[in-house]
């Protein structure tokens, strides 16, 4: 049975809108030191309008329970989205909202890989309602569903009458969709006619896959010179080694099949000579070997290493170096060995290189990976730092030795040793002060010395930093420090110098935001009392609007937050809605960001499109446009604030709060809080993945995600998939989240550091400063936790700034 990743699908309600006029009013402890407890029960509040407004007409029932499965089919919420569609279809007596109600109980049958239901429901759909909108959607639904148990004659009937009844949108991908379906029966010849078709219609990512599987096509109908002549055509197009070694394998492998083996195995060899970090000149090399094809034995053992297939990597080293030794193949053969868990093996090799190959080209990294591999493979920390030292002495005045003493200095500290530490970090600004690291050597000599409560040395080197800081930010770091030292010895007027200066370097930036907060003896991500999401988004739109039109050349017609005829004529815009109605996220994302990239520099378009963007529910694309305009008007990050509020109410707004704000009440999280992290782990994509497979809103990762789901016994049948579903991604990661809290006694900091990095990391963490959150965050060894601290409390403070109410 065939699989379908079906995303999150249609919200017909404009869901910005939605958020801002249906707003959540919660109201928060603004204790220092409590955690956030609920006073108020959440509920909607309306913004007055300006004007006399009319008596409301109440909305229709069944209206209400279908836009209530429209919000929840939105959120992952299966269940809910179910019982809402089946009720509006009870309710309803209106064919319009009986059919939406129908093809909605369909589309989440369908997410709930209820196939044969769906199919059962959507077949009602197409009977009972042959008038309504939906009708050419359904039938691609329907195919889909089809297309998942295995019927596929059934799904390449339903995705005609989709062309037939939604031609011009995106055929390129349904033909493309419909020639694999008819490869999977045994029909490639038909299959090429409609990859064909995909190829002479409009789409996003350009024909060359579209060419590959027409070879493939060929080749599995019995036309190997047809299927050849295609590959060499991709081959010439390919702008990429990786596609080029692909196309060498698939046409050798065809060439041997026609009996041609020399012609094949000369495709082998040139992908090894000119492509040799690419995974399927690995598989040439190994039929060249195993049909006794002379090949270069270095490169024999480069391609091998690069491949992942160790062992064979060294033995082919070692015949090298047996014949014609080589720096670079001793280097090579040292990481292949560490690859192996030979690690005194692997010191060995790069010693060699950097012992007698002086010139080579490997000399420098020979260096830095034996100084790696006594550090992090063989624990020998002292041999680590000379090493490290000595490669400093080689590159004097080169950022490669600033970046040496800084890596001594790293390890120094870990060890424990902080004065030695602090010898080597001052250094770099002395020996390296025009290198962008001079500022870190010296701000990192002065976190050592306030460590060891030499505050008068820790100032001193604060104020180097100070002379050396190349942004606001840097500054303002220094100025924070400067004041920690002063503060810790009693001299708090001298602190709050410092602080105000450091609050004023850099507005938005962490350090200054915490120095406000210093000044005014606020704990760290303390809330501020009620927060009201309420506004008269009409008039802010208007008055950003009005200052839209002051500052650019605005051309096009009102109203200007709608699209214009050249955006709503686009066809990726066309493309985008509806893949995006058919719940194919991930497509229509490309779509629209297309646009928004190839608009950038028009502010005019960038504001309308941004629209367009909040209506469909892609808020990171409409966050980064509404940016990207502030950035056209010259602001930074700072000037933004003094900005229209609408352009910040939309980058800093409370998606998906209907679902965020109740899990803070729940695991007792402050809600802007938990929208901050939200806002950074995903910037609200619901669908998003990172580099390390972290799913959904708050980035849950699939093994983590297993864990959650066996402790809360939720949700039903859980798989890796529903981390996709905003409503189980939230309920997971506020769990987690609290967890973290609870581990670590209600310290926030070490809260997010765990969340990110893990627990084990922010423990160790933790017993370098476990009473002071400043202190923490300077001891966090790696970039990426510790960049997420900083940005969190920089999006806490301008949630704060827009939406509490420090007296209410």
């Amino acid at each position: 049975m065939m699989t379908i990743m079906y995303p999150v699908s249609i919200c017909r309600i404009a869901p910005f809108i939605t958020t801002l006029f249906l707003t959540l009013a919660c109201s928060f402890s603004s204790v220092p030191g409590i955690n956030p407890q609920p006073t108020a029960t959440l509920q909607p509040t309306f913004t007055p309008s300006p004007t006399a407004t009319p008596t409301a007409t109440p909305t229709p029932v069944p209206t209400v329970y279908l836009d209530a499965g429209d919000i929840a089919l939105c959120d992952g919420d299966w269940t809910a989205a179910l019982d809402a569609y089946q009720a509006a279809l009870a309710e309803a007596s209106d064919p319009g909202v009986k059919g939406d109600a129908q093809i909605g109980i369909g589309t989440v049958l369908l997410q709930l890989e209820r196939y044969t239901e769906a199919i059962q429901a959507l077949d009602t759909y197409l009977s009972d309602f042959p008038e309504h909108d939906r009708i050419g959607q359904a039938y691609f639904l329907r195919g889909m569903a089809r297309q998942a148990i295995g019927e596929l004659d059934g799904a390449l009937a339903d995705y005609d009458q989709y062309l037939v009844q939604r031609s011009g949108r995106i055929d390129s991908f349904v033909y493309e969709r419909m020639g694999d379906l008819l490869r999977e029966l045994g029909r490639p010849m038909d299959a090429i006619d409609r990859y064909q078709d995909a190829a002479t219609n409009p789409r996003l990512s350009g024909t060359l896959m579209l060419q590959i599987k027409i070879g493939h096509a060929y080749f599995e109908a019995g036309d190997l010179s047809t299927a050849l002549e295609t590959f060499d055509g991709v081959k010439q197009q390919a702008p990429d080694g990786v596609t080029k070694a692909s196309m060498n394998l698939i046409a050798g492998q065809i060439l041997e099949s026609m009996g041609n083996f020399d012609d094949a195995y000369a495709r082998y060899l040139e992908s090894v000579e000119q492509y040799p970090e690419a995974y399927d000149t690995y598989i040439g090399l190994i039929r060249l070997v195993d049909v006794g094809v002379p090949v270069d034995e270095f490169l024999r053992g480069y391609i091998d290493y690069s491949s992942g297939a160790y062992e064979p990597a060294l033995a082919a080293f070692n015949r090298y170096l047996t014949a014609s030794p080589t720096g670079t193949a001793f280097y090579y053969r040292g990481l292949t060995r560490r690859k192996l868990g030979d690690a005194i093996g692997a010191l060995s090799d790069f010693e060699q290189v950097i012992n007698v190959y002086p010139y080579d080209a490997q000399w420098a990294n020979a260096l830095l990976e034996k100084a790696r591999t006594e550090w992090v493979y063989l624990d020998q920390h002292a041999a680590a730092i000379d090493t490290y030292l000595f490669l400093a002495q080689s590159f004097p005045e080169q950022h490669l030795g600033a970046d040496a003493l800084y890596k001594a200095g790293r390890i120094a500290e870990i060890t424990g040793d902080l004065a030695q530490a602090g010898e080597i970090w001052a250094r770099i600004p002395t020996e390296y002060s025009d290198d962008p690291l001079a500022y870190h050597g010296s701000f990192e000599t002065g976190i050592v010395r306030y460590r060891i409560q030499d505050y008068t040395a820790a100032r001193e080197t604060f104020d180097m930093a100070l002379t050396l800081a190349l942004s606001s930010g840097q500054r303002a770091k220094a100025n924070l420090w400067i004041g920690k030292t002063y503060a810790v010895e009693g001299n708090r007027d001298m602190a709050i110098a410092a602080w105000e200066t450091a609050e004023k370097a850099d507005p938005t930036g962490y350090y200054s935001v915490r120095a406000a907060d210093l000044l005014a003896d606020r704990e760290p991500f303390q809330p501020l009392g009620l927060f009201d999401f309420s506004s008269d988004i009409e008039r802010e739109r208007s008055e950003a609007e009005a200052w839209m039109r002051s500052l650019f050349v605005i051309t096009g017609p009102e109203p200007l937050f709608e699209l214009d005829l050249v955006l709503a004529n686009d066809e990726r815009i066309i493309r985008g809605d509806e893949f995006w109605q058919l719940g194919l996220n991930n497509e229509a994302r490309a779509e629209f960001e297309a646009v928004r990239k190839e608009v950038e520099n028009d502010p005019e378009a960038t504001y309308r499109l941004m629209h367009k963007l909040l209506d469909v529910g892609l808020y990171r694309s409409a966050i980064l446009a509404s940016r990207q305009i502030l950035s056209l008007a010259g602001m930074d990050d700072a000037a933004t604030m003094s900005a229209p509020i609408y352009f910040n109410r939309i980058r800093f707004s409370p998606y998906f709060g209907e679902l965020i704000l109740p899990e803070a009440v729940s695991y007792n999280l402050d809600g802007l809080f938990l929208l901050s992290l939200v806002r950074q782990e995903s910037l609200f994509e619901g669908f998003a993945t990172s580099y390390a497979a972290a799913r959904g809103l708050m980035q849950v990762i699939p093994s983590t995600g297993q864990e959650i789901a066996s402790k809360l016994g939720w949700p039903p049948g859980y798989t890796t998939d529903d981390l996709y579903r905003p409503v189980v991604s939230v309920r997971f990661g506020s769990f987690y989240l609290a967890q973290q809290r609870d581990l670590f006694d209600g310290d926030l900091f070490a809260a997010l550091a765990a969340y990110n990095a893990g627990p084990g990391n922010a423990l160790v963490w933790k017993e370098l400063a476990p009473d002071d959150p400043d202190l923490f965050l300077e001891v966090i060894r790696m970039d990426q936790p510790y960049l997420y601290v900083q940005t969190i409390y920089e999006a806490f403070a301008i949630y704060n700034d827009l939406y509490s109410n420090p007296e209410g």
